[in-house]
Formats: structure tokens, sequence, C-alpha cells
């Protein structure tokens, strides 16, 4: 398989076929996920891959500030992931006090693909 994943983390299933199709002509292996805990469960069960995670952050059960907090603890973590909010509110991210520099870049919803696939691309060179 592919070394790298695009992780798409979000609780709304139309958002994640949306950014799958989107998506699709990237040379990686797209996984969606519906919440924080399953991404730190990907993570886990695949700990040799380099991971870009397109995070929402409101989600059920575990959301995505906490997400961000948790792969920026581990040194291990914060070598092969990067992070990319995508958010229907931007302003709630800059309440966080500095999560724009635990991340690798944050938009609103609903992003172009353009303005993605080039911080995907950003993330990628950073991993490699």
């Amino acid at each position: 398989g592919s070394l790298y994943t695009l992780l798409i983390a979000d609780d709304d299933d139309i958002n994640r076929v949306i950014l799958k199709h989107m998506l699709k002509s990237l040379e990686m292996e797209v996984v969606g996920v519906s919440d924080g805990t399953d991404v730190m469960k990907y993570l886990q069960v695949h700990p040799d891959k380099k991971v870009i995670i397109l995070l929402d952050l409101n989600m059920p059960n575990m959301d995505g500030n906490e997400v961000i907090s948790l792969v920026n603890q581990e040194s291990q973590l914060r070598e092969r992931v990067r992070i990319i909010v995508i958010t229907a509110n931007l302003l709630s991210i800059y309440i966080k006090d500095g999560i724009g520099n635990k991340v690798l870049d944050c938009f609103e919803k609903p992003v172009r693909k353009e303005v993605l696939t080039d911080a995907i691309n950003l993330g990628m060179s950073q991993l490699n």
C-alpha cells in the first residue's frame, strides 16, 4: 500500500464523501472516520504510515481540538502526522490559544480543491 494516508475525519457522511471524491486524483490511500477516537485508533494501528488528517473540529466522542493536542503531545506522532483543519467556523479555531502553529493549515467549509490539494502536497513534502 501507499506510504501516505489521507485521513478524513468528519462526523458528516456527506462531507466525507465530497472530500473523498474531490481528492480521488491524489496518489494516496484515502480513509474516512467519523470522530477523533477513530483517528487515534487509526494512528495506533498503522504506526508506520505517514498521515495527513483533514480534521473537522466539531465531532462527537472526541473532537478535533483533542486530536490536535494528542498528536502534538507525542513526538512520534508529530513526526509522521500533519493536520489540516476544515471547519464550518474559522473563528472557533483562533479562540483556541495557539492552535495555528500546531496545524499545517486551517480552512473554512466549503473548501476549494486547489487550495486543499496545495496544503496536502505541502504536508507530504514535510513528511518526506
